[in-house]
């Protein structure tokens, strides 16, 4: 069992140090917001109507509340609201203020409009008020009762006819207004302003239900303003912060005796990924991690006596906002034969699809350093206990007897000598290990490599006597029993962009390609490189789907201008 005292002592005072740093750094939080410094969010997504079952592609763009782009966040938050409790959420991770998600919708979501809703942790402070918020409509082909008879005059609706440009800021063009299936067009834009931050380009089928509100208007709603600012929530000015409730292990209640101890956070593996915590006033810990996005196992630990404690992670969305009344989804029935064949379209792209839409990125290291030994078990003879393999070939770390218990020590440096020191890190699979007694019954014919890190070693303001990493042929820490103070669980990072999942054809070569394509958006570019550019040329591919479809682009200049133009256009066979 790790000394737990000793640890106490040992990283009180670099604690200290950084908490009087963090506090520094979060009195310029409060600073920022007494100077009515306000973070707004605004999202565009590739379409308005969906069909159960479809994927959402959407750009997240951060401004202040005067609407000029901001660097601030590095995580945005977007909910997908029925009434008042959330149905899909995602992270989003921020790059210089921007960011591309995607949401899949379930393919047995009812009917209806939802709230599409977004924020970032910052704009907590301010409350849902300044939230970003659109309605998007899903359909759900597989349910009844998605149209109304012809005769509802609720239903008549007016679209713009196939090659109408409507735009109020630059010139959007197609080399023709109408194309084959499977054919190659050319979009180009004109008039562009210099001072583009952002430029995002959509190509979809044209929608069939009027648009609740324009893009311009959602855009300066981020104008809003409140003068509450409760301080709560941090930026994530560096990256995702993970937070947890520390839970008594006896009552299950929170902890309330507001105790000293070390906590730790890491994602599974084979690479060090280590995020000490940081106690707040109440019962919470908080992670200050970086450079982790998508589906993760993460490990939590809590350094205490008799396994008192556990972390329990905390989700960091809303999930349940206000009712608020959402407008009747009206579709009149001669669009039925075009949602049937766009349900049929989609049941084809499913089969044939090669790309999952799930988040697959993996956390990168946040510990680069090369191991003093490294030890690849195979290349030795093989022991069937782990006190024979530290005893006979593995240098500087070793077992010991503390108390009648095993304990691991490791090599480290203290002023100019060298000693055993007995707070080392150990990380089997990545899974932090506390109590040594597993790690000394753990069958080492499951494991590949051990490697062995001198100390000191400095991890995020803990300093440990050295690192034992040990890590298992499968990765998958097999066989391994926690204690109470200890757990894994599955958690979702911040979505990166991935590489489009819309195939461009060879020109010329479209009708010889034998895979079906029943894409319904044909073309999905939230960050087109302008470099001062005018004008610009998109290249598009369309499928086997026919009929209007519509392209829109919506950008932001460096001085918070909306930019917005859109075209529509057929597709024959």
């Amino acid at each position: 069992m790790i000394n737990v005292k000793r640890m106490k002592k040992y990283i009180c005072c670099v604690l200290l140090i950084i908490n009087v740093l963090f506090s520094k750094g979060n009195i310029a939080v409060e600073l920022s917001g007494k100077s009515e410094i306000r973070e707004r969010i605004y999202v565009q997504t590739d379409k308005q109507l969906y069909l159960a079952g479809e994927m959402i592609r959407m750009k997240l763009l951060t401004s202040d509340s005067d609407n000029i782009p901001i660097v601030y966040s590095k995580v945005g938050y977007a909910e997908l609201v029925d009434d008042s409790i959330a149905r899909l959420q995602i992270k989003v991770e921020l790059t210089n203020g921007i960011g591309e998600g995607r949401m899949q919708l379930p393919v047995d979501l009812p009917t209806g409009y939802y709230r599409l809703i977004a924020y970032t942790q910052y704009m907590r402070n301010e409350g849902p008020e300044v939230f970003f918020e659109k309605n998007i409509a899903v359909v759900n082909t597989f349910q009844s009762g998605y149209y109304l008879p012809d005769d509802d005059s609720e239903t008549d609706v007016h679209f713009s006819s196939a090659g109408e440009n409507v735009s109020s800021t630059i010139s959007l063009q197609l080399d023709r207004t109408s194309y084959s299936t499977r054919d190659r067009g050319e979009l180009v834009l004109t008039g562009m302003p210099e001072n583009i931050y952002t430029l995002s380009v959509s190509i979809a089928g044209k929608e069939w239900i009027p648009a609740t509100e324009s893009g311009m208007s959602l855009f300066q709603k981020n104008s809003v303003k409140t003068t509450a600012f409760s301080n709560e929530f941090l930026t994530e000015y560096e990256g995702h912060i993970v937070t947890g409730t520390i839970i008594d292990n006896q009552t299950g209640k929170p902890e309330s005796e507001n105790e000293f101890f070390a906590t730790g956070l890491t994602f599974t593996g084979d690479a060090i990924r280590f995020f000490p915590g940081q106690k707040t006033k109440t019962e919470n810990v908080r992670f200050f991690t970086s450079g982790i996005s998508g589906m993760n196992e993460i490990a939590t630990i809590v350094y205490n006596v008799d396994e008192k404690y556990r972390i329990d992670i905390q989700s960091p969305f809303v999930s349940k906002f206000a009712p608020k009344q959402k407008p009747a989804l009206r579709l009149d029935s001669v669009y039925y034969s075009r949602l049937l064949e766009r349900s049929v379209a989609l049941q084809v792209l499913r089969y044939f699809s090669e790309e999952s839409s799930e988040n697959r990125n993996i956390s990168k290291p946040n510990f680069k350093m090369t191991p003093s030994h490294s030890y690849l078990l195979d290349d030795y003879t093989r022991f069937t206990t782990m006190p024979e393999v530290f005893t006979e070939f593995i240098f500087g770390a070793r077992f010991r007897r503390r108390d009648g218990k095993p304990e691991i020590s490791v090599i480290t440096k203290r002023g100019d000598s060298f000693i055993y020191g007995t707070i080392p890190l150990i990380l089997l699979d990545g899974v932090p290990i506390s109590d040594h007694q597993i790690i000394y019954d753990y069958d080492p014919l499951t494991v590949e490599q051990i490697n062995i890190y001198y100390g000191p070693c400095m991890m995020g303001g803990y300093m440990f006597d050295g690192i034992v990493e040990i890590t298992t042929y499968r990765r998958l820490h097999q066989d391994l029993v926690l204690n109470r103070s200890s757990q894994i669980i599955n958690y979702e990072g911040p979505q990166l962009p991935l590489p489009s999942d819309i195939p461009d054809y060879p020109k010329g070569k479209n009708l010889y390609v034998m895979m079906p394509d029943s894409r319904h958006t044909l073309l999905w570019n939230p960050d087109v490189p302008t470099n001062g550019k005018d004008p610009i040329h998109l290249i598009f591919n369309t499928s086997d789907l026919t009929g209007e479809f519509q392209a829109t682009v919506e950008g932001v200049t460096k001085d918070g201008q909306f930019i917005f133009a859109s075209v529509f256009f057929k597709v024959e066979r």
